[in-house]
């Protein structure tokens, strides 16, 4: 019996006709540890954000453009259809497949309270009821086998990487509850926790160490302890956090400023100190089980605060992304030497690109580890914008002209996330024509001014405007904030949607990703991706990006006649100072291919007509 099936044999005895199962854990990560990756555990999907509903006799997946074929690979589609992602996906199919009055059941720990409040309406709207507790089915069933919780210690950040110390920035937090008439502050997000108290875990390192780098589940973790903390007007803050996996310094210096306290106790806590006050939450990142628990104490408001701040980075972080991503990109120019050559001599599979890549980065004292699965794509494969190879599905790059790579790592103050793609054969000219468009789009991105606190999604179609005159176009976002030695992922987004929570205004100090491109499905796909920071133009109230991610942009994957003089000439320039800036890291061969690329564009510069 699989695990599908034997939760849908004990759906009965539940009441209900439904589960709902998301792909999230009680803290509501995107990147749910091992032990809680529910979602793979039921249907095999192994992307990062989804959810399912099992019905008595039948199932559905709900996943957003970029995981739709993935999906369709991975679940046994006999048994489970493959549906578009959000709230009115769901309820359109539970509309087709409940009656009214049947019963869902639902984890109020695994769904954010706006989600959820969200996803209430809707099933009033269609008459089906909802049976709400803080527990699900799957963690009755799923014992034998499920893998322990992370045990990596926790340790102080230092400012040099932070930014700010903890006592400003908690000082900052309280001023804007102050101002706001607001008596304490609930931080349910642990990245949230780990920006604010200038904490971070050595996952990453540990992550490293095992090698793990073929299961997609497992591959790496974001370097945060699984914690929520609560931040009173007045008195210490509370930090809710396993007091055995912090580094004995860490306790010391915290002491006088953050309570730590057993994770067992937040609810009651939080109820205690939420009786009667004007509680602030980020309500998309507090699970709807501790919203309940401040609604029937307090008042609960919707304060996405702390992710707005940390979204803003520090000159520290600055100056310490500068130095990470020069760092990365040396061993990904590295990889990129290493890879054309390699290709020629025999054969290499996205499994030993992928692995080659970490062992380049390894190469540096700076690298903590992995911040992403490798995303290592040839062929029919790289038309999954997602795809992590694994040894059932692991391709030949020999076997087809274009090749890309979408990687990261973690470095003190830093984390990178770059995508290269290049031609490891013959690229035939429908390849050629995505590319170039791709980079396109990527260079009026890269290339933008704009006002300060322009809306982050006003700037999507930058980046697809080039696509679209063909009448092509890609199903993900356009970019998204990044993390500093925290999840690539964070506010704001680049994306078509105006009404997705991750928009939000770009200010300077951001740094956003970077990442046009196209799938062919069944054929090909390509991308590019760089990191971007928001930085003030000439021009009073205007912003420009500088270019983080310094990596190069294949030549043979470019058809020149689609350039214009603008572009032509910004990608020599780019080369060229890609070439000086790694001229005190990089020498030997892999000096010698960048050069090569360099003196390529430059030749496609310079063959323009005058």
């Amino acid at each position: 019996m699989s695990n599908l099936t034997e939760v849908q044999s004990r759906l009965p005895q539940t009441g209900c006709a439904a589960l709902l199962m998301p792909s999230s854990d009680e803290y509501l990560s995107e990147y749910a540890r091992p032990r809680d990756r529910r979602l793979p555990w039921l249907t095999g999907f192994t992307g990062s954000i989804g959810s399912v509903i099992v019905g008595r006799d039948k199932a559905a997946i709900f996943v957003d453009g970029r995981y739709t074929e993935q999906a369709a690979r991975q679940v046994d589609t006999d048994l489970v259809s493959v549906c578009g992602f959000g709230s009115v996906a769901q309820v359109a199919w539970m509309r087709s497949n409940l009656a009214p009055g049947e019963k869902l059941a639902v984890d109020s720990r695994l769904h954010s309270e706006e989600e959820l409040s969200r996803l209430l309406d809707l099933l009033r709207e269609a008459r089906i009821e909802i049976e709400l507790a803080p527990r699900n089915l799957v963690d009755d069933i799923w014992r034998e086998g499920r893998p322990e919780d992370s045990r990596s210690t926790v340790f102080d950040y230092d400012i040099r990487y932070a930014g700010l110390s903890r006592q400003e920035k908690i000082a900052g937090a309280r001023a804007r509850l102050a101002e706001r008439g607001q008596e304490l502050l609930v931080v349910g997000d642990p990245e949230d926790v780990a920006w604010l108290l200038n904490i971070r875990s050595n996952d990453s390192r540990d992550t490293l160490a095992k090698r793990n780098f073929v299961d997609p589940v497992s591959q790496f973790r974001v370097p945060v302890p699984l914690s929520r903390a609560l931040v009173p007007l007045e008195g210490a803050a509370r930090w809710f956090v396993d007091r055995s996996r912090l580094e004995h310094s860490l306790i010391e210096v915290l002491d006088g400023t953050v309570e730590i306290m057993d994770p067992a106790a937040f609810d009651a806590e939080l109820a205690r100190l939420a009786s009667g006050r004007i509680v602030a939450a980020n309500a998309r990142r507090t699970n709807h089980h501790l919203a309940g628990i401040i609604r029937s104490a307090g008042k609960l408001v919707h304060d996405p605060s702390v992710v707005a701040a940390r979204g803003i980075k520090h000159e520290n972080e600055i100056a310490a992304a500068r130095a990470g991503h020069k760092a990365d990109g040396a061993a990904v120019v590295r990889f990129l030497a290493w890879l054309l050559d390699a290709v020629k001599v025999g054969p290499v599979t996205e499994l030993d690109a992928a692995e080659r890549v970490t062992q380049l980065r390894a190469q540096n004292p700076l690298y903590l580890g992995p911040s992403m699965s490798n995303l290592s794509a040839s062929g029919p494969n790289a038309a999954l914008p997602h795809y992590v190879p694994t040894p059932a599905t692991n391709r030949l790059l020999n076997d087809h002209p274009v090749y890309w790579l979408d990687s990261g790592g973690q470095y003190l103050g830093c984390s990178t996330d770059n995508t290269v793609c290049f031609a490891v054969g013959m690229p035939e000219p429908k390849h050629v024509t995505a590319h170039t468009l791709a980079v396109k789009g990527w260079l009026a991105l890269g290339r933008a001014r704009f006002p300060e606190g322009t809306q982050s999604t006003q700037l999507d179609s930058f980046a697809r405007q080039h696509l679209w005159q063909h009448g092509m176009d890609f199903g993900h976002g356009t970019g998204h904030g990044v993390g500093n030695f925290l999840n690539i992922h964070e506010v704001p987004h680049i994306r078509k949607e105006i009404d997705h929570p991750a928009v939000a205004p770009i200010r300077a100090g951001m740094i956003v990703s970077n990442e046009p491109g196209y799938y062919a499905q069944g054929d090909f796909g390509v991308r590019i991706e760089s990191h971007i920071l928001a930085v003030p133009s000439r021009f009073d109230g205007f912003l420009e990006f500088e270019t983080l991610s310094m990596l190069p942009i294949d030549p043979a994957l470019i058809d020149a006649t689609l350039l214009d003089d603008a572009e032509a000439r910004w990608l020599a320039d780019y080369h060229e100072a890609l070439v000086e800036g790694y001229r005190d890291t990089l020498d030997g061969e892999a000096m010698a291919w960048l050069e090569s690329i360099a003196d390529a564009f430059h030749a496609i510069a310079n063959a323009r007509p005058k």
